[in-house]
C-alpha cells in the first residue's frame, strides 16, 4: 500500500471507528524504515542492558524505553496509520498528523535519549567511530551544535510550519508523493531541532538554563497559536483540494478546515504550555535543592 493514494481516487467514507483504525500501510517504504529503526533500537537496548547486568554500568531505565516506544507509536500512527490514510480527504486529520510529528513524536524521542541504544546496535569498531563523530569536536557533533543553536532552531521551526501551510505549498505536497515525503521529513526534522535545546539529550546537552528554556518554549507559542487561529477564523477555503474530496464524517469543507485549525490552535499550544509547566517545576526543584545545599554547607567564602 503506498504512502499516499493518488489524488482523485478517494477512499470510501469512514463508516466506523473500527474501519478507520484498520487503515495501516504496513508494506509502505516508511513502514519498512520505521521497523528497521525500531528493531535496531531494541537490539541495542538488549545488548546495552545485557552488558549492564555484568558490569557497573546502569541499564537504560524502563521509563526511557516507554518514552521511546511511545514516540515510535506516534510516528507510526502519523505516517503509516489512519491519520495518513485519510489525510487527503480530511484536513483536520492532516493537522493531527503534523501535530503528532512535531509536538508528540519529536519531544518524546528526545526526552528518551535513545542514542546509546542505537550506538550499541552497531559492531564495536563502527560504534567507536560513530560515537567519536558525535563528540564535541567530531564532525557530526559540530554540525548538531550549530543546528540546535536556539535562535536558529526556533526560527527554522516556525518558518517550516508557515511555509508548508501556504496554500500553494500545501496543495503541491498533497498531490506529489515525493514532495509529501519531504514535507513530513522537514516537519519532523525542524521539530527535533526545536525541542533539542529544551530536552537537552545526549550527546549535545542543552546549554540553556531552565529560565531560558522556559522563555524559549513560550516564544513558539504565539506564532503557533496565530497560525492555528488564522486557519480557524479566516472564513474561506484555503486549500481547494478539499473541495473535490467526498464529504467524510458529515463535515463540510469549511467545518473540516476550521476543525483542523482549532486542533493546531488549542491542543497544539496546550502541549507547549504543558512543556513550559514541566520546565517551571524542574526549575523550582533545582532552586529548592540549591537552597537546601546552601543552608547545609553555608555560603561560599
Amino acid at each position: 500500500m503506498p504512502l499516499l493514494h493518488i489524488s482523485g481516487e478517494s477512499r470510501e467514507p469512514i463508516e466506523s471507528f473500527t474501519g478507520f483504525m484498520s487503515e495501516w500501510a504496513l508494506t509502505s517504504p516508511v513502514a519498512v524504515i520505521l521497523a528497521l529503526l525500531l528493531v535496531s533500537y531494541l537490539f541495542g537496548l538488549y545488548r546495552l542492558n545485557s552488558r549492564a547486568r555484568t558490569s557497573d554500568a546502569p541499564p537504560i531505565p524502563a521509563g526511557r524505553v516507554a518514552l521511546t516506544l511511545s514516540g515510535f507509536a506516534a510516528l507510526a500512527f502519523s505516517l503509516i496509520g489512519p491519520a495518513d490514510a485519510f489525510a487527503e480527504d480530511l484536513f483536520f486529520l492532516h493537522m493531527i498528523q503534523h501535530l503528532l510529528l512535531t509536538l508528540v513524536a519529536a519531544p518524546l524521542l528526545l526526552v528518551a535519549s535513545p542514542v546509546a541504544a542505537y550506538l550499541w546496535s552497531l559492531p564495536a569498531n563502527a560504534r567507536y567511530r560513530v560515537a567519536g563523530s558525535f563528540a564535541r569536536r567530531g564532525p557530526v557533533g559540530r554540525i548538531l551544535r550549530r543546528l540546535t543553536f536556539p535562535r536558529f532552531a526556533i526560527i527554522f521551526y516556525i518558518l517550516t510550519m508557515y511555509v508548508w501551510h501556504l496554500p500553494v505549498m500545501y496543495e503541491a505536497a498533497i498531490h506529489n508523493e515525493a514532495l509529501h515525503y519531504a514535507e513530513h521529513l522537514m516537519f519532523f526534522g525542524a521539530a527535533v531541532l526545536f525541542w533539542w535545546p529544551i530536552a537537552g539529550p545526549a550527546p549535545i546537552r542543552s546549554q540553556l538554563t531552565y529560565p531560558k528554556r522556559l522563555l524559549y518554549t513560550m516564544l513558539a507559542f504565539t506564532p503557533s497559536a496565530a497560525l492555528g487561529a488564522g486557519i480557524t477564523l479566516i472564513g474561506e477555503t484555503l486549500y481547494q483540494h478539499y473541495e473535490a474530496t467526498p464529504m467524510q464524517l458529515g463535515l463540510t469543507t469549511g467545518e473540516d478546515q476550521s476543525l483542523g485549525g482549532l486542533i493546531m490552535w488549542v491542543p497544539g499550544n496546550f502541549i507547549l504550555v504543558g512543556a513550559a509547566t514541566i520546565l517551571f517545576f524542574k526549575w523550582y526543584a533545582l532552586e529548592a535543592r540549591t537552597s537546601r545545599y546552601t543552608r547545609l554547607t553555608g555560603p561560599k567564602p
